[in-house]
């Protein structure tokens, strides 16, 4: 490769002067401090010919006397004017100093293009296209060594052009080294990673990019060694352990892809494991015939995945599963009781049942024969519990009814059966009169009430029908008389006594 600092010849200032002097890439350089150090020469020989000017004008007339006008014989000097082969004329001297100046601008430009490239570190990333756009440059000192100024200057601008175009590519090498660097990061190869965005920070130290991915790629290690123990505990199955070591490994580097995806996707296989676990619990509740067991574990797989139809179709099986049960239970319940005749029980049995469904057939019908035979047997126990009433004729028709409607729906060896039979048996007394006697003192008088006035007597013998009756006494200055009596069933014959005896 080219010397960084060309060397080249070039002639003086004077195109007349034949001896070279060395000029060119790397002399440059030094040129200003050169120019400095003639000018001081300059001006001390100048200081020095002056003295003796002014030694030759004052000082020497006093030492020389004048010779005589007439020894003195003027000498006439031809002066021959050689004009020597190879010259070159004012103008073309002229154009000569501009087409180097030229150059000289041109390669001013190539030193200062140079020294941003080399700050740049161009020889890390394009050594052979700098070292090419150097070697033009020196082309161009060969040819302003030999005067050619203008294909030195041709040179240099060829050399200046690769040069500008190494700088506009700068740029782009900064930013292929950066996204090479990430995609490194993404392929876990922090070596290579580091290389680029060290090559990206000699472009420009100032990149907040590649600082950062440089940061990240001396994390890189730290963050592979925690996924790696993740990846460990994951493939056992500690799928808790293995969250731990992905969540540190995000905290390392929180723009790791694989580490923010790996706890992502450990957060999921945690929410599908514990998912499957509720839903076997579920279906193995339901196996064991325990519907709530099984709802519960259900609504425990809702709360993880609540769009789950899975999940929905699993909680409809077990409420129904409860639904079938709880309704199963009540009508079993119900048949019991209707076959012990136990109506208003048998009626709660239907009336759950219906809660539970309302749409249950047997359990709608069932409620209404329930209701039927509750009704009639409530009606039944009350004339059993007091039969008297069958004296009230209302009562009594009403009771004909209800027994010749319970007949279509008696059999035998039921309780409703003995209730019909024991009611047969007080509408057949129910009519059938009894002897009463009443006893009095002829000076009370005797009213029996819903029956008739007997007035003062001393015995009286009426034929009644079971029942109650009430009997009333009046006797002026007495206190009045009332006596309840009872005609019953058995054809027992009462006898009544109504005297006012007590004065007022």
């Amino acid at each position: 490769m080219a010397d960084k600092n060309l060397h080249t010849s070039a002639p003086d200032d004077s195109p007349q002067d034949h001896d070279p002097h060395v000029f060119g890439m790397g002399d440059a350089q030094h040129h200003h401090f050169n120019q400095q150090k003639n000018t001081k020469i300059l001006w001390g020989i100048f200081s020095l010919l002056f003295v003796l000017v002014l030694g030759v004008v004052f000082i020497l007339p006093n030492y020389i006397s004048a010779p005589d006008p007439s020894t003195v014989a003027p000498v006439v000097v031809p002066v021959e004017r050689p004009t020597p082969q190879g010259t070159f004329s004012p103008f073309e001297e002229a154009q000569m100093l501009r087409e180097r100046e030229e150059a000289q601008g041109v390669l001013e430009q190539i030193l200062a293009m140079q020294e941003t490239l080399e700050a740049m570190s161009v020889e890390s990333w394009a050594a052979e296209e700098y070292e090419a756009a150097l070697n033009i440059a020196t082309e161009g000192d060969t040819a302003y060594r030999e005067q050619d100024f203008l294909g030195a200057q041709e040179s240099y601008q060829r050399s200046l052009l690769a040069l500008q175009e190494l700088e506009t590519r700068s740029q782009q090498v900064l930013g292929t080294s950066i996204d090479n660097g990430f995609v490194a990061i993404d392929n876990e190869l922090p070596v290579r990673a580091q290389e680029f965005f060290n090559t990206a920070l000699l472009i420009d130290p100032e990149s907040e990019r590649a600082q950062n991915g440089l940061r990240r790629a001396e994390l890189l290690p730290e963050v592979l060694n925690l996924l790696e123990q993740g990846d460990q505990e994951h493939a056992q199955g500690n799928l808790e352990q293995a969250l731990v070591f992905y969540q540190e490994a995000r905290n390392v580097d929180p723009e790791h892809p694989r580490a923010a995806q790996a706890v992502t996707q450990t957060n999921q296989d945690i929410l599908n494991r514990d998912f499957q676990n509720t839903m076997s619990a579920g279906f193995a509740a339901i196996q064991q015939g325990d519907p709530e067991a099984a709802l519960e574990s259900f609504n425990q797989a809702l709360v993880l995945r609540p769009d789950s139809a899975d999940v929905e179709a699993a909680i409809n099986q077990a409420q129904t599963m409860i639904t079938d049960r709880d309704l199963n239970v009540q009508l079993a319940a119900a048949r019991e009781h209707v076959a012990a005749e136990e109506w208003q029980q048998a009626l709660d049995a239907y009336n759950n049942a219906l809660a539970i469904d309302p749409n249950v057939v047997a359990a709608r019908q069932g409620q209404e024969t329930a209701q039927v035979r509750l009704n009639l047997d409530n009606y039944l126990r009350s004339i059993l519990n007091d039969p008297l009433r069958l004296a009230e004729d209302q009562v009594y028709q009403r009771t004909i009814t209800v027994y010749n409607q319970a007949l279509e729906l008696v059999e035998e060896n039921t309780r409703l059966f003995d209730q019909l039979r024991t009611v047969r048996g007080y509408l057949d007394q129910a009519r059938v009169p009894v002897t009463v006697t009443l006893n009095s003192d002829s000076m009370t008088h005797v009213t029996l009430f819903r029956v008739a006035e007997l007035g003062m007597f001393n015995t009286e013998s009426l034929e009644l029908i079971p029942g109650n009756y009430t009997a009333v006494g009046v006797r002026p200055g007495y206190r009045d008389v009332r006596r309840e009596f009872v005609v019953p069933f058995n054809g027992e014959a009462p006898v009544v006594t109504v005297i006012c005896n007590e004065p007022v």
